[in-house]
């Protein structure tokens, strides 16, 4: 890993997502993302290798659903994205540690992701970083694709805040 920055990414740069995931429709995508961050209910963290985009983590901070989100308190997790080249060199890990410092610093005390049953090395980079309690299992469509995963929790804990890991050998 050379020079990596982490940082929220602005309405105006959101067709740079489709570097690493096909939308359907992309307009749409645009649209739901820009009014959201607009709206400051959703922020997308950009991970940048000199200037490169190679990940992205996409964080909820108010929602209506109260089991993913409890404003100020839990923020859902999702769309984690990293560059098929850069898999399994710690990008994934540089990413989500710094989107949890992020929302500590926000006052966050809880985190949720959703994780397909399959996606078997994210479940194991979720277990690493304490999101282990298994909240529901959910179903959902977007664009038109159906998915199904877990949503997993993260909780704050005295002897493992959630500006730190659960297993600090990584």
């Amino acid at each position: 890993m050379t020079d990596l920055v982490v940082r929220p990414l602005r309405s105006e740069e959101l067709t740079r997502l489709t570097a690493l995931f096909h939308y359907n429709d992309v307009p749409s995508m645009i649209a739901d993302n820009a009014r959201r961050i607009d709206a400051g209910t959703d922020s997308i963290y950009l991970l940048l290798e000199n200037g490169d985009l190679v990940g992205e983590l996409h964080i909820t901070w108010s929602s209506e659903d109260t089991q993913a989100v409890i404003s100020g308190q839990r923020a859902y997790l999702y769309a984690f994205r990293i560059r098929a080249d850069r898999q399994g060199r710690g990008y994934g890990q540089h990413l989500l540690q710094s989107v949890i410092n992020a929302a500590a610093a926000r006052g966050v005390r809880e985190l949720t992701i959703g994780v397909e049953e399959d996606n078997l090395p994210a479940r194991h980079i979720y277990d690493k970083f304490g999101f282990t309690e298994l909240l529901a299992r959910r179903s959902e469509c977007y664009q038109g694709d159906s998915y199904q995963y877990g949503l997993f929790l993260r909780r704050h804990h005295d002897n493992c805040p959630l500006t730190g890991r659960s297993d600090q050998a990584l």
